[in-house]
């Protein structure tokens, strides 16, 4: 009983890597009967790119989460999902996003001018919280007064998506949506001041205004993505290199390339563990027949650790060169936000350890909830050298 997978018990919460290795001794698509419904889980990353890539096959418009809920914005498919996609893209293409560093380090740099003369800060709450919040706020057009209040319903958000009784966060996730309508609103129909959400406020789609619901629906998404996982990359790379012996010390003299411990971050310690797909028809994975209208769970952070894709995958390697990590997902819903996350990491990290070179962490914090999320809501750490 000991070695049963339980994506939701202490051990797996505690540290995802058990799941991973768990899933190994379990064949290709193994059912996950202790969530209702019940789902199936593929881990090998042949199978999780197979899946990734068939999206009439594998559908996300019942719900990217395990629970079935109804086609919402991007987390739709075809042709509604190209539509949203085609309409935010622009905001997050390659060059729109490179033009927001300058910005991004001067966030960063005002950040930790705060925390410069603290014994103890946290680098969730002080630093890789704020940051890509202030950001996905700017992006929109929405103030940042209230930070802290988007931040409770954003977590709010995210547990739902993967809880048994998503209804618990229901006050938080409709606080939100009343936010976010009232804002669309009051955009519709005025001047056009060049940002995100008046673009969606004044979306049509056949002629006709694009209902408040899917606008509020639609930005929603992109704003609790446009934190929750940059957040947690930022907090899992410094807590990994605060936690293994002369890393820190090695980002700091610049003997680590930041992109590629932005990416080994991301192989080894992903802030989403996966995403789920809803068969279509009856598929066959390995020796397991899946029935139409079932939940799969694609296991990004199993995949990360395939020893067929990853040589000594259980060993966090900054170093390491290699195959494409599966964190971000593949095909036509790779993540929308992925270069901005990507970006907002080095920036924060360069930042980081050039301000604070004698870093250490205090404790190791405190795990974020949802069994589906990796991360820290809490890493304390202190500025001078370790005692």
């Amino acid at each position: 009983m000991g070695n049963e997978l339980d994506l939701a018990g202490a051990e797996e919460m505690a540290d995802p890597a058990v799941s991973a290795r768990r899933l190994r001794d379990l064949g290709r698509c193994p059912r996950y009967a202790r969530f209702d419904p019940p789902f199936h889980i593929v881990s090998g990353y042949d199978d999780v790119c197979d899946v990734l890539r068939d999206p009439a096959t594998f559908l996300s418009g019942h719900g990217q989460g395990p629970n079935f809920t109804p086609p919402v914005g991007l987390v739709s498919d075809p042709p509604m999902h190209t539509f949203f996609r085609e309409l935010v893209q622009p905001w997050f293409q390659p060059r729109a996003i490179a033009a927001r560093e300058p910005r991004l380090r001067a966030i960063a740099e005002a950040l930790l001018d705060r925390v410069l003369a603290q014994p103890v800060w946290d680098v969730h709450d002080d630093l890789a919280f704020p940051l890509p919040v202030t950001v996905i706020c700017e992006i929109f057009g929405i103030p940042t007064d209230d930070i802290d209040q988007f931040k409770r319903w954003s977590d709010a958000s995210v547990a739902a998506l993967s809880s048994q009784h998503p209804q618990s966060y229901a006050a938080d996730v409709m606080a939100m949506q009343a936010y976010v309508g009232q804002r669309l609103q009051a955009l519709r129909g005025a001047a056009d001041d060049g940002l995100l959400l008046w673009q969606v406020a004044n979306c049509r789609r056949d002629g006709a205004w694009l209902p408040i619901d899917e606008a509020v629906g639609l930005v929603l998404q992109l704003f609790v993505a446009g934190n929750e996982t940059t957040t947690s990359l930022i907090t899992n790379l410094v807590w990994r290199f605060l936690s293994e012996d002369g890393l820190w010390p090695a980002l700091v003299a610049g003997e680590i390339d930041l992109d590629r411990a932005i990416n080994e971050s991301l192989r080894f310690d992903p802030p989403l563990l996966g995403l789920f797909r809803t068969t279509s028809r009856t598929v066959t994975i390995g020796e397991v027949t899946v029935p139409a209208g079932t939940k799969i769970m694609t296991h990004y952070g199993a995949a990360n650790r395939d020893a067929t894709a990853f040589a000594e995958p259980d060993r966090f390697d900054p170093y390491r060169q290699g195959r494409k990590v599966l964190s971000f997902g593949l095909g036509i819903h790779v993540c929308l936000g992925m270069e901005l996350a990507r970006l907002e990491a080095r920036v924060t990290l360069d930042c980081l350890r050039r301000r604070f070179p004698r870093l250490h962490k205090v404790d190791d914090g405190e795990r974020i909830g949802p069994f589906l999320f990796w991360g820290r809501r809490h890493l304390p750490v202190a500025a001078g050298d370790a005692p």
